[in-house]
């Protein structure tokens, strides 16, 4: 088996696939969207970008021998490599090709090398707060399932017999991405019952980032009074001048942090008849700009046990939830979080403190 050549040729061709994704993100980033201030404006979201991936790493082969007389396996850990090619669907899914060089397992008493190669695809399910950030920049974690097509091949006088050349492969890992589409990924897959591998691997993602629609409001001029008619009337020719448009600006702007007047009747979810007309008006701003993801996150005081207040700020933030999505806001817009009586912004110790305390942040991202 020629190792160190499928290796350079694995290389090569991911090498390749990111020096071409780098000059078609270049090319699109420039294409971005500017404010009247003529300042760029972008959407930190996930696109469907294409990415590449090659990772270096080992693999442990367990080859059924147990048919074999005085044949054991002697060499079982080989280095190993893989290069990727996939694309992100969603902020939960992205799909890949992938073809991985994985050594060979060494026989005892001289009777040679079995080679392994698999080709696969497989579907990744992401996890983290980070997922649905430009490129994923960030931590994020996942899980993989997928096919592969495992290809044998002999060195020596081995006379062997592949059962199964299709598969499932599973595996997990963990990913962390920078803002210019670089990351790395480390993680573990198990092709078959007698393969498992273990990668490092460097990661980039393509594509531009999406740029936000401003949101234009524009104030309908008033319209022109007649002369009121007399005896003899002068037509007289009256110049109006068009109204200047208002600059734009983004609805979800204002959603940064605490929804003012958001309560809820005492040790309850049940949102007072004050908040839901508040909620009524938040609803109506966030269909303005319908591709901002929302993070709902309710917070209380640090009265009573410290698991009840996490109980009720969650039933709290699903409240809100359920609140906005029976006002048209996509559920796939927003998600939730609940964070109990751990993140004080005044003091628990006063009534005032505590009252600032429970509140429902609505952000806009």
């Amino acid at each position: 088996m020629n190792t160190p050549t499928n290796m350079k040729k694995l290389l090569v061709l991911t090498a390749g696939s990111l020096l071409l994704g780098g000059c078609a993100s270049i090319g699109n980033d420039n294409a971005n969207a500017i404010d009247a201030n003529n300042t760029p404006v972008y959407e930190d979201r996930i696109g469907r970008h294409f990415y590449a991936a090659t990772g270096l790493g080992a693999s442990r082969l367990e080859p059924d021998v147990s048919e074999i007389d005085g044949v054991d396996v002697n060499d079982r850990v080989e280095g190993a490599g893989q290069i990727t090619l996939g694309m992100d669907v969603s902020r939960q899914v992205a799909v890949e090709l992938h073809s991985a060089d994985l050594g060979s397992a060494g026989l005892s008493g001289g009777a040679g090398r079995i080679n392994y190669h698999v080709h696969g695809a497989s579907m990744l399910l992401y996890a983290g707060k980070q997922r649905h950030n430009y490129r994923r920049h960030g931590l994020t974690g996942y899980g993989r399932v997928g096919v592969g097509l495992l290809d044998n091949s002999a060195v020596g006088s081995i006379d062997y017999i592949q059962d199964n050349s299709a598969h499932l492969l599973v595996g997990a890992g963990i990913e962390y991405m920078t803002k210019i589409g670089l990351g790395l990924r480390a993680e573990a897959i198990s092709f078959d019952e007698d393969i498992n591998y273990g990668q490092l691997a460097l990661v980039y993602r393509t594509g531009a980032r999406r740029s936000k629609r401003p949101v234009q409001i524009v104030k309908t001029p008033e319209p022109v009074q007649e002369p009121t008619p007399a005896a003899v009337v002068v037509p007289a020719i009256k110049v109006v001048e068009a109204p200047t448009p208002a600059p734009a600006v983004y609805a979800c702007e204002e959603f940064s942090g605490t929804l003012e007047g958001i309560n809820f009747h005492s040790d309850s979810a049940e949102l007072t008849d004050s908040s839901l007309a508040v909620l009524s008006q938040a609803a109506d701003k966030l269909k303005l700009c319908e591709d901002t993801q929302l993070t709902i996150a309710a917070h209380t005081d640090s009265q009573g046990k410290k698991a009840y207040n996490q109980a009720l700020s969650e039933r709290r933030a699903q409240s809100v939830f359920e609140n906005l999505e029976a006002q048209g806001i996509e559920p796939a817009r927003m998600n939730t979080e609940a964070y109990g009586e751990t993140r004080p912004i005044d003091d628990n110790s006063t009534s005032e403190g505590r009252s600032r305390n429970r509140r429902v942040e609505v952000i806009a991202q």
